[in-house]
Formats: C-alpha cells, structure tokens, sequence
C-alpha cells in the first residue's frame, strides 16, 4: 500500500494491520511475506496498537503513526508471538511505544 501525496500526511488511514498468517506456532508470521506500508499517516483508535507482524520483504517507509506500533502479534494462551522477523522500518515516526517482541 503506498500513499498518494507528496508526504505521509496526504494519505490518512484509521488503522494498517498485518497478523499473523497462520495461528499455529510452526507457522505464525512466517507466511506474510511481500507485505508494504509506505508514504502514510495512520490515527488508530485509542488504544488499538498497529499490528504488523511480517516476515521477510516486509517494509514500512515514510509513515507516521499516531499511536503505538507493535511488531508482532502474540496468540493466546500459550502460542507464541508467531516468528515475526525480517520486516524493515525507515523514514518513521511513531508517536507512541514500539514493542518489538523477542
């Protein structure tokens, strides 16, 4: 997904999210390959972190996140956090708290 102005704040979204692509532990985020956010501002609600648990080739580029990012995404009760490696983050700002898992 990649936003159509000249800078993140000409594209506008309520939330960006990318789970796990499977909720087993063998395979968790390793399936969200090819996966991208770039040139976007993103509000979500209070309280709703921006999931985005990917794999390899996974990049977020020149956004603005309103809130708090979270890179990967946990499964109750006793699952795991799924894999979640490889993703790339440049050019960011995050206004809230980065959880970066493992």
């Amino acid at each position: 997904m990649h936003g159509l102005g000249r800078t993140p704040a000409d594209t506008n979204l309520g939330n960006l999210l990318s789970q796990n692509g499977d909720f087993t532990m063998e395979e968790g985020a390793l399936d969200n390959f090819w996966r991208g956010a770039e040139n976007v501002h993103v509000a979500p609600a209070e309280g709703t972190p921006i999931i985005w648990a990917v794999s390899q080739a996974s990049p977020l580029r020149r956004v603005h996140i309103d809130g708090d990012l979270q890179l990967f995404q946990y499964n109750a009760p006793n699952l795991g956090a799924g894999y979640a490696s490889g993703g790339f983050m440049s050019d960011s700002l995050v206004t809230g708290t980065i959880a970066s898992g493992s």
